[in-house]
């Protein structure tokens, strides 16, 4: 069984403010019927609407989780970038395929098409909001998008193991 490393940096990056307030305003929409008994919700009893209500933010809050913003764990010799907190939709780099790093500025929609996991062919990103990256130039002439509020932090903290773990080999 393969241990696991432990995390040496880590980096979160939230949604755009814009973003929760679509999911927020959703929820609402759902849910003010549900606690009003207004539209068909009047037809429910009192405990069937909480029930319903409860379960709707449930949701929204499973998704928060599960999606909501993108995490970059640094381990000595990895790094992990998943949406969310859960890692169920992840990507793990090892730095042997990493040729080289930078800090950028980019324009994501134009480039990418928006956020989130996104992109084709050798060039691809992962991000949560805003216009900033680290670029890691990967084997293969493949190119990784690693959005961050701090990208010159986080390429200084990449390039530090990375330069450690080239130097160990």
């Amino acid at each position: 069984m393969k241990r696991e490393e432990r995390v040496v940096y880590r980096e979160r990056t939230p949604w755009a403010p814009w973003a929760y307030l679509v999911l927020g305003g959703v929820i609402m929409i759902g849910v003010i019927p549900l606690a009003t008994g207004a539209g068909d919700a009047r037809y429910m009893t009192p405990s069937a609407r909480l029930l319903l209500a409860a379960a709707t933010m449930a949701t929204a809050g499973a998704i928060l989780l599960l999606v909501g913003g993108l995490t970059v764990d640094l381990t000595p010799s990895t790094i992990r970038v998943g949406l969310g907190t859960g890692w169920l939709l992840h990507r793990t780099i090892p730095f042997d395929e990493i040729e080289d790093i930078e800090a950028v500025t980019y324009r994501p929609l134009r480039e990418f098409g928006g956020w989130g996991i996104r992109g084709w062919g050798r060039k691809k990103a992962w991000t949560a909001r805003g216009n900033q990256a680290v670029v890691l130039h990967l084997v293969g002439d493949r190119l990784l998008y690693v959005g961050s509020d701090r990208p010159a932090r986080l390429e200084e903290r990449i390039r530090a193991y990375w330069t450690l773990h080239a130097r160990d080999r």
